[in-house]
């Protein structure tokens, strides 16, 4: 007679053991709990770390701008590239090769092909630094959040870097009564270590490539960026580059997301506002 296969039998637990390996709905919620108390501790240093990060990736940036303007001021007889806000704006022959950059963003207007055109940065017969600063990630900010439209597809703008109004050949000066600077040699009275040159702009302030720092009326005429924790890249003549802080509300506004629907210009400020005080000390001096 063949024996029968037959299955083992199940062992039984003990009594008083059948849920040992499993977590109690309060396990579960302390460990919940846990989870969210770490979060909330890491979350700001991971922000924080990243607000760092881009900063310096913006800082290193401009110092190759910087760089850039030394080399074509010592190869063209220690004048500054061009800055004139007319011609940098302009269209057809009012347009070419005599500024630092040229084009009008505004990420406003759809089918502005001047938001993306990199031949505006780095072709020279539109940008005198093209030849000495041939990447064109270094004129943009990875902070910047505003994209601009053409056709059916959104781009970043190529541009959020401006130059001192009051430095530059052919730059035009804002106010009666004080110096522009056409050459480094120019700069006695404002120290090169003084005197500011390329500035990190607010994409919903961007428009040509001169930063007009206004000596006379208590106004905001461009917004510096503030992107990285309040504050925005800036460089000197010396050389040297920072992240300058900047310390009122009024060069601060709610930032654009995405889309801009204000643009950040002429904006009235109190005379004292330590902001206007400080980017008037690194402009220009009052003419002699």
């Amino acid at each position: 007679m063949t024996p029968r296969f037959q299955l083992p039998r199940p062992r039984r637990r003990p009594s008083g053991c059948a849920f040992r390996n499993a977590f109690t709905l309060i396990e579960l919620l302390v460990v919940v709990a846990i989870i969210a108390v770490l979060a909330s501790l890491l979350l700001p240093a991971l922000a924080r770390a990243k607000t760092k990060a881009t900063g310096a990736h913006c800082l290193g940036n401009l110092r190759q701008l910087q760089i850039a303007c030394q080399m074509y001021t010592h190869d063209n007889h220690d004048f500054f590239p061009g800055n004139n806000y007319q011609m940098e704006a302009g269209s057809g022959a009012n347009r070419g090769p005599l500024n630092w950059v040229t084009g009008w963003l505004d990420p406003r207007q759809a089918n502005n092909t001047d938001n993306t055109n990199l031949s505006l940065l780095l072709d020279p017969q539109w940008a005198q630094l093209g030849p000495y600063a041939a990447s064109a990630g270094i004129y943009h900010c990875l902070a910047s959040r505003v994209d601009c439209q053409e056709g059916n597809l959104r781009y970043p703008v190529v541009r959020t870097v401006s130059l001192n109004g009051w430095i530059g050949s052919l730059s035009i000066a804002w106010n009666g009564g004080f110096q522009t600077y056409a050459k480094t040699p120019d700069l006695r009275a404002l120290s090169p270590a003084d005197a500011l040159v390329f500035v990190d702009e607010r994409d919903d302030s961007i428009d040509d490539g001169y930063f007009a720092i206004d000596m006379a009326t208590d106004q905001l005429v461009n917004f510096a960026a503030s992107y990285h924790g309040g504050s925005g890249g800036a460089t000197f003549a010396d050389g040297h580059a920072e992240l300058h802080h900047w310390q009122s509300a009024a060069m601060q506004p709610p930032a654009a997301n995405v889309v801009e629907t204000v643009k950040h210009e002429f904006t009235s400020v109190a005379g004292n506002n330590p902001d206007l005080l400080w980017l008037r000390a690194h402009a220009t001096r009052p003419l002699p």
